[in-house]
């Protein structure tokens, strides 16, 4: 079940239009921190963002 969501998740990143190409180039993502925060994380620690509750892309409103 982790692996599917795993898997969901990572093509929820891979899917998602609105990182943009500089993020990409210096392997970050953007993930909505705590329902309130974007951040541009690495692609590493975005696994970690994701399992802790966090999504993927930016925060709804949030211009940052």
């Amino acid at each position: 079940m982790h692996r599917l969501l795993l898997t969901l998740s990572l093509l929820a990143l891979a899917a998602c239009a609105t990182d943009s190409i500089q993020d990409r180039r210096f392997g970050q993502q953007l993930v909505c921190h705590d329902g309130h925060k974007t951040l541009a994380v690495s692609n590493a620690d975005s696994f970690v963002h994701l399992n802790h509750g966090d999504s993927a892309g930016p925060c709804a409103g949030d211009d940052s």
